[in-house]
Order: C-alpha cells, then structure tokens, then sequence
C-alpha cells in the first residue's frame, strides 16, 4: 500500500473509531452515567390499596360513566371493596351536610385510613384471596388415598 492510501486508510479508521465512541456514549469515570442506576422502588400493600380504592371511590363518588363496573372489573378485592364502599358513604353523607371539595377529603381520609387497617399485619388472608392449604376443610387428607 502507497504511504498516501495508508494515510487515508489510518485517518478513516481513526474517524470511524471516533464516530463508534461518540455513539456509544462513551464517558469519563466522573460522569454519573457509568454509575449503575439504583433499583426501582416498588410499593407497599397500604400504598396500592390507597391509589386504587382512591381512584375507584372517587369514579363512584362523582358518578363517572365507568364507576358502574364491579369490584372485580375494577380490580378490588372483596375487603378492597368494602372499603371503597364505606368511603363512598362517608363521603355522601359529607357533602349533604356541607360541598363535595369537603366529602372528597372525607373520602380520601376514609380510604387511607381503611387501607392502612387492611394491610397493617400484612396481606389479607381471608376469602378468595387465602392461599391454598394442603389440608381441605374437614381435616380429611389433601388427595383422595389409591
């Protein structure tokens, strides 16, 4: 190879290389992109409980087109349910006696408040949610014996 077409093999090599860096997001070790990024955060029980009751309770409350759906279609559990139901009253009851920004803050307090007592000793263990036993409701054993 002539030293003029190694030159400009070696110059559009370097540039390639360049370019392939700039792309890539190469950093410097100051820069906090090298550094992991932190686990997502997740949610507690109470947490989950008080944005979807919340939601729910509020589409119930102001009587929008899609609070007719069940507990299920909503996603609630039975115990979720009651107290989407028993804030919905609440909050009824508040706004006869004074407006609705008032029964909207009934209805949020209810919700917390029901949500935090649902889930204070953990997850629900009772109903449809219960985890399935080894032993069936009797006491006999779990599979019928050969």
């Amino acid at each position: 190879m002539r030293p003029a077409a190694r030159s400009r093999a070696l110059l559009t090599l370097a540039a390639a290389y360049a370019i392939a860096a700039s792309l890539a997001g190469c950093s410097g070790p100051d820069d906090d992109r090298a550094r992991p990024d932190p686990s997502p955060r997740t949610s507690s029980d109470t947490e989950i409980c008080i944005a979807l009751v919340g939601y729910w309770s509020k589409e119930v409350f102001l009587e929008r087109p899609t609070s007719g759906r069940d507990f299920m279609q909503k996603g609630l559990s039975n115990g979720q349910n009651e107290i989407l139901l028993g804030a919905v009253d609440a909050a009824q009851k508040e706004r006869k006696r004074t407006d609705t920004d008032a029964a909207l803050k009934v209805l949020d307090a209810y919700v917390e408040k029901g949500c935090v007592e649902r889930y204070r000793n953990g997850k629900p263990t009772e109903g449809i949610w219960r985890e399935p036993s080894s032993t069936p409701p009797g006491g006999g054993p779990a599979s019928p014996s050969p």
